[in-house]
């Protein structure tokens, strides 16, 4: 690569036996998805970037708080006092470490009425979210689709990551239906150390590296595992097949892409907050309605209230904690993790 600009940026892997001004071609060639950007997306988001790969599109439906800090990187004190998205507060930090990379943010929730639109234009995805049902949703479109994935997992001090390639054996050949809610623990009830997302996403950027460098040698069906308590790795071997009787993979259904399927009220993982979804049609114009909320509060004289207007989101303070809209509807309702509460909050401050 003599005549890039940033071949000297590149030089330490383009040394490295069976990587190369090849594999390094490829990663500038690759576009990627990174789907949720916290304690896993931000950091294989970073180490990808730095690496070269030369699209990142960064889908989150979350803003930065303070106990984001200790294990989520891309983020700092700035970002956490203003509750930046962190899609966009990553995506600007990404910019300024590798300008060779066309980053480009997504302040959404991925489901089953955007899968399509926001990862079937991109070459890889790469699981950063802390819930079952958007890894589902990934492993079913990524059958239908004939694509590859990377799984990845961290809560207290453990790691995992996987590969499901393309033809192979995919999640559900492991797990045909995801755990009922509340039955496995979280960065909520069990905590979590840096160093098990550090593990988790290096296994991740591995994984990532091969498939897009070296695509017609896929790396070994395993589901990789560690405890950095005891710093014991482990692998396990997954079929190189799929399993008969798969529902997806031999039956054809997607039952995460079905859009009856997809919940509209989510508790976020080590918040305490649920995100509603609601259909764009007939919701208003966030300008709008923040006019409408502040001519309200006008007429009533009411202390303790007020409505930030932002770019990509509108913010009503309320005695009872605070809700974020986005366009088409979404929020995020803090100072509860009852979903019927956060509704009836949404219907009283904002309508149903």
């Amino acid at each position: 690569m003599p005549d890039d600009p940033f071949a000297d940026r590149y030089l330490r892997q383009l040394r490295v036996r069976g990587f190369g001004p090849e594999g390094q071609q490829a990663l500038r060639r690759a576009r990627v998805a990174v789907v949720g950007v916290g304690a896993l997306g931000s950091r294989v988001a970073e180490d990808l970037a730095r690496a070269g790969v030369g699209y990142l599109r960064l889908i989150d439906r979350d803003f930065v708080e303070p106990s984001n800090l200790h294990r989520q990187h891309l983020f700092d004190e700035d970002d956490a006092r203003g509750e930046a998205p962190k899609a966009l507060a990553a995506a600007s930090r990404i910019a300024r470490l590798n300008g060779d990379v066309e980053v480009a943010p997504e302040l959404r929730d991925l489901d089953a009425t955007n899968a399509e639109e926001l990862l079937l234009d991109v070459d890889l995805w790469l699981d950063g979210t802390d819930n079952f049902q958007t890894r589902y949703l990934l492993n079913d479109l990524a059958v239908r689709e004939r694509r590859s994935w990377v799984y990845g997992a961290c809560v207290g001090t453990q790691a995992m990551a996987a590969a499901f390639v393309a033809g192979r054996s995919c999640l559900r050949c492991l797990f045909p239906e995801p755990p009922p809610a509340g039955s496995t623990e979280t960065c909520e009830t069990a905590g979590i150390l840096p160093p098990a997302a550090a593990l988790a996403t290096a296994l991740q950027g591995a994984l990532a590296l091969a498939l897009l460098t070296r695509p017609g040698e896929p790396p070994a069906p395993r589901l990789y595992m560690a405890d950095v308590a005891d710093l014991e790795p482990r692998a396990m071997r997954l079929p190189e097949r799929p399993v008969q009787g798969c529902a997806v993979c031999e039956g054809r259904a997607y039952p995460a892409l079905e859009l009856e399927a997809q919940s509209s009220a989510k508790a976020l993982c080590g918040r305490n907050a649920v995100q509603l979804s609601a259909p764009a049609a007939g919701f208003p114009e966030l300008g709008a309605l923040a006019a409408q909320l502040e001519r309200g509060l006008a007429s009533q004289g009411a202390d303790g209230f007020a409505v930030e207007r932002h770019a990509f989101m509108l913010r009503l303070h309320v005695p009872e904690g605070r809700i974020t809209v986005f366009p088409g509807g979404r929020a995020i309702v803090q100072g509860t993790d009852d979903p019927g509460r956060a509704r009836a909050l949404f219907d009283r401050y904002i309508g149903s």
